[in-house]
């Protein structure tokens, strides 16, 4: 058997890079095979005439994202725009939050700096203050690429946001491709229109490759533990252990080492709030 890389699942047929002059073979799962696979997945084929396969092993995942299905990720580039349309802080902590649950480092990257630079920067002077490397960039003139290309190097990278933030453009610039599909900016909702419709891996060179996604279509967290989510803000996580009750949930306990350092400065009110939001609907859930 060889050991192989899935890069495309369409209609049940799985395309597997051998990492090989050629290697992309087209394959059907062995029908023992019962654990769903994911874009990203590592598996071992069994190779047949006419460069077909089957599937006959998936093996350990290092992580994975449910919607859209992704595996073995080993950063995310989560994209807005500056403007057109307007980034959103909650939704981009959101996609923060679900890289940190699912153990893949995050960077933010802001798209179509020239149509908006006070912006970009606005949000990139926020969120690197939170830890976040923040990107500003422009699919439209170039600007910002060079540093953009720097992080892919010998990993595979996801390239996630809503759409109508200019995805596809900076994929194509990335992948010297014009064959993407690229979409536009409804002028009556400000919100882009879907042209990514399921997750495909490209391969730049040997080792690295990224992963053009559909959108996250679930970014919802009530299934965690209320003391789960705490953890899912990096910047937060300092301030946690020193409340005087240990069942805190950092809203409006006495002592809370969390809100004190929130009313100080050291943690961003519009993190916290987002907290708030999260934790409020996870606890709602339980009831």
């Amino acid at each position: 058997m060889i050991k192989g890389k899935v890069i495309k699942n369409y209609n049940g047929y799985y395309y597997i890079d051998l990492d090989l002059p050629e290697s992309l073979v087209e394959c059907r799962r062995r029908g023992k095979l019962k654990q769903k696979i994911l874009v990203g997945d590592e598996v071992e084929i069994t190779v047949l005439d006419n460069h077909t396969g089957v599937i006959e092993q998936l093996l350990p995942r290092r992580n994975e994202i449910r919607r859209p299905g992704l595996a073995n990720i080993d950063q995310m580039v989560v994209i807005m725009a500056a403007q057109s349309p307007a980034p959103n802080r909650f939704l981009v902590d959101k996609m923060l939050m679900t890289c940190e649950y699912a153990g893949i480092h995050p960077h933010l990257c802001l798209n179509k700096c020239d149509l908006d630079r006070t912006i970009a920067v606005a949000y990139r002077d926020f969120y690197e203050s939170c830890g976040y490397k923040t990107l500003i960039v422009s699919a439209q003139t170039g600007e910002g690429m060079d540093e953009l290309l720097s992080l892919l190097p010998h990993k595979m990278t996801a390239f996630a946001g809503p759409s109508g933030v200019g995805k596809s453009s900076l994929l194509s610039r990335i992948l010297g491709r014009n064959d993407l599909t690229i979409g536009c900016v409804s002028s009556k909702i400000q919100r882009g229109r879907h042209t990514t419709r399921h997750s495909e891996i490209m391969k730049l060179d040997y080792k690295t490759y990224v992963v053009d996604t559909p959108g996250f279509s679930s970014l919802e967290f009530e299934h965690l533990d209320p003391k789960e989510l705490f953890c899912l803000f990096p910047d937060m996580i300092p301030y946690f252990g020193n409340c005087r009750f240990s069942s805190c949930l950092h809203r409006t306990e006495p002592d809370c080492s969390v809100t004190r350092a929130v009313a100080e400065g050291k943690i961003k009110k519009e993190r916290y709030e987002t907290y708030c939001k999260v934790l409020t609907t996870i606890l709602e859930r339980k009831r």
